[in-house]
């Protein structure tokens, strides 16, 4: 009996040891399928947000494309394969092709405005052919045949088209030369021809956002009717010139009847600043508390992403600079 009793503990022991190790072996599988199951479920979460903002950049860099009028894409949902992106030349594609973009509404549009193509640029001979009639170069732009024949007739389009206007009203960059032509060709039509024009150094930054300024001194003596006409001629202009102080003296001489006007001005003169697409670098963490001080607060426009052996993935802009001039 006792022999009996001794091997029922010890089956009993023996049940309660592979009990205890099976559970405990049960436990240790749960927990580790929850630790890998978690790290899954973040790993999949850190990649999906990864995707979605490189999908981001890319829908927005597809976007710009369209939006100028740069390439034509081949697929049906418009969007723009590598090999699209490297056959890509914009001298090579019809602006008629491409309704609603920049091109197409500079080129065509505005292009075929009658008001404005009605003024023409005198100063370029080349605007007009042999019988001193304008060339229509948006007809000969449609019916170009080759890239070299396309992309001279879109440079006289540019060049013949009255909306030059705008750059020579506005310059895209610091011309101190142009600006000393336009007020040159101001005084010559005054009836005034200058010694001496030399640009200022005192350059100051305009309150208006984006638009900066070219300091002017202006000292005119001659008689009233010509300081007056350069005054006028001045406020007819089509580059924008501002006044900051002025003095005039009037004198006469008895002995002839003459007068004298005298200007002593001080203004300034308006071109655009440069305009630049500056590069834009966003760190995507796992978790939103560790993001590097580094990072940027936004979402790039254009770019791609790559990741890193930090679990970071960093979306680039491309960086594009405008940098125009314009001489009267």
């Amino acid at each position: 009996m006792a022999a009996k009793a001794v091997g029922k503990r010890f089956k009993i022991s023996k049940l309660q040891q592979q009990m205890m190790m099976a559970v405990l072996g049960a436990s240790l599988v749960l927990g580790v399928s929850i630790v890998v199951s978690v790290h899954l479920l973040k790993h999949m979460s850190f990649n999906a947000k990864v995707i979605s903002k490189r999908d981001e950049s890319i829908a927005n860099y597809n976007q710009a494309i369209k939006n100028v009028g740069i390439c034509k894409p081949s697929s049906k949902d418009g969007s723009f394969s590598d090999k699209d992106l490297e056959k890509c030349n914009p001298q090579s594609i019809d602006v008629s092709t491409i309704p609603g973009t920049l091109r197409y509404n500079v080129m065509v549009n505005m292009a075929n405005n009658t008001d404005l193509e009605s003024v023409g640029r005198s100063s370029q001979k080349q605007c007009y052919d042999d019988n001193h009639k304008r060339v229509d170069f948006t007809a000969a732009y449609s019916k170009s045949t080759s890239d070299d024949e396309r992309s001279y007739n879109l440079k006289m389009m540019k060049m013949c088209s009255a909306l030059r206007v705008i750059p020579d009203a506005l310059p895209a960059q610091k011309n101190d030369e142009a600006l000393l032509a336009s007020l040159n060709q101001i005084f010559l039509l005054s009836g005034f021809e200058p010694e001496q024009l030399s640009p200022g150094t005192n350059y100051k930054q305009s309150k208006i956002k984006g638009v900066s300024t070219i300091p002017i001194a202006l000292t005119v003596k001659r008689n009233e009717a010509e300081t007056m006409s350069i005054i006028s001629n001045i406020e007819r202009s089509i580059r924008a010139f501002s006044i900051n102080s002025a003095q005039i003296k009037w004198g006469s001489n008895a002995s002839d009847g003459s007068s004298k006007l005298e200007l002593l001005a001080q203004g300034v003169a308006y071109y655009s600043a440069e305009t630049s697409v500056q590069e834009k670098t966003e760190v995507v963490t796992a978790k939103e508390e560790k993001k590097k001080t580094g990072g940027s607060g936004g979402t790039s426009k254009n770019g791609t992403s790559k990741t890193n052996t930090t679990n970071s993935t960093k979306t680039t802009n491309n960086t594009n600079n405008t940098n125009n001039s314009t001489k009267k």
